[in-house]
């Protein structure tokens, strides 16, 4: 008698668009590889990775680097051949346009879900509103999970579920000790805060010849990055004498790890790779702590400290309370979630051009998703449209004073 037929295996696609989501998107596409057939994908966009950066986010764990895709193509496909999940790991003027604009609400998958790709305490709203049209938000700690749960927009979002952002991994070795910075696009802000934390690590490492003060970029000049960086620390180093042993690096941060005295950064998602490697951290307080520098998750973890701590070398280690309810919790779970939820409502379609304003606010979030990769006729129409569209914006200002 003649085996049965397995019954096809669900099939999920996994869509990034920038470095740092295409590194979470390699991750969650590991998840799901147990109970889906994955594929992952790269959305062409305004903020594509380069080749360096998508080897160093891949990080050997694919057979082959994930396929480049343009907009239409994408939204031809989910036309075609919904997958039963589809997980945007995207920023969220991207997935706005995806699933409103040019899906036109209609249903992307059975389940769509959502995530940032990073730590996300306390959430923002907008970051939620933009991915309303969604159905689950994947989030990495259970203090995340509840604060998103209380929270959950108007709209199809209707369910939050758990995975993690750390794991055991194995770590470059060197032949000198060292101290490994993650710097970030967004904190400090201010020019003069972003100079004197550069000082403070070339006085380090002027102080200690001894070891190696690293400066892990997330790209280099000319690549695109998830949040555009104002003032990279390589560009700054060009006007101020450093040391020889402050040197700016690229690659996954693993391979910074190993042989590390201490890890530093204001508030990058990187210090959780940095505790689960057992090396010794520094959360920077110099630059105040609040939402808006995106440390204030890291308030009760005993990392806090300022560069006049960084300079004596003094490191810490995390509270292990404050680690339970942030980041290394148990299982994760967002998964089970996905697979056990029904297709919900249809998303709401987006504002008709009413206005000038609304128009320039489509155009606004199409260029942050797509920028010159939007070669659409819709996209090139509305480049050319753009003084017609300030001018009108103008004009009806004008007239409700």
């Amino acid at each position: 008698m003649a085996e049965p037929t397995p019954a096809p295996r669900p099939r999920a696609l996994v869509v990034a668009d920038s470095d740092s989501y295409l590194k979470w998107a390699v991750r969650r596409a590991e998840d799901l590889r147990e109970t889906y057939d994955v594929e992952l994908l790269v959305v062409r966009n305004a903020v594509t990775p380069s080749a360096a950066q998508m080897d160093a986010a891949v990080d050997g764990r694919l057979s082959a680097a994930p396929a480049i895709i343009g907009m239409d193509a994408l939204v031809s496909r989910l036309r075609l051949t919904p997958p039963a999940l589809l997980l945007l790991a995207c920023r969220g003027p991207l997935i706005e346009l995806l699933l409103l604009e040019r899906l036109g609400g209609r249903r992307a998958a059975t389940v769509v879900a959502a995530g940032i790709p990073g730590i996300w305490y306390p959430p923002t709203e907008l970051g939620l509103r933009l991915r309303a049209a969604c159905d689950l938000m994947v989030v990495h700690s259970e203090r995340e999970r509840d604060a998103v749960a209380e929270t959950l927009p108007q709209g199809r979002l209707r369910a939050v579920g758990l995975a993690s952002l750390i794991e055991d991994q194995e770590v470059g070795r060197s032949p000198r000790p060292r101290i490994v910075f993650a710097p970030q696009a967004l904190v400090p802000a201010a020019l003069e805060d972003r100079r004197r934390l550069l000082a403070s690590l070339g006085a380090l490492a002027a102080a200690h010849p001894e070891l190696d003060v690293v400066v892990k970029l997330r790209g280099v000049a000319g690549e695109a990055q998830t949040h555009k960086e104002a003032a990279p620390y390589d560009a700054l180093a060009e006007g101020m004498d450093l040391p020889g042993n402050l040197v700016f690096a690229q690659g996954p941060l693993r391979a910074y790890l190993g042989d590390c005295e201490g890890f530093v950064t204001v508030s990058s998602t990187a210090a959780l790779e940095a505790i689960a490697a057992g090396v010794p951290t520094l959360v920077l307080d110099e630059f105040g702590v609040s939402a808006d520098v995106i440390n204030a998750v890291f308030e009760g973890s005993g990392l806090f400290g300022g560069l006049a701590d960084l300079e004596a070398r003094r490191f810490r280690a995390p509270d292990p309370d404050w680690l339970a309810a942030n980041y290394f919790h148990g299982d994760d779970d967002w998964v089970e979630v996905a697979r056990g939820m029904e297709p919900g409502d249809p998303a709401p379609l987006p504002d008709r051009l009413a206005s000038p304003l609304q128009l320039r606010r489509r155009m606004f979030r199409r260029a942050v998703a797509l920028g010159d990769a939007d070669t659409s006729l819709t996209g090139r129409l509305m480049r050319l449209a753009r003084p017609l569209v300030r001018w009108l914006e103008s004009t009806v200002r004008g007239r409700r004073k």
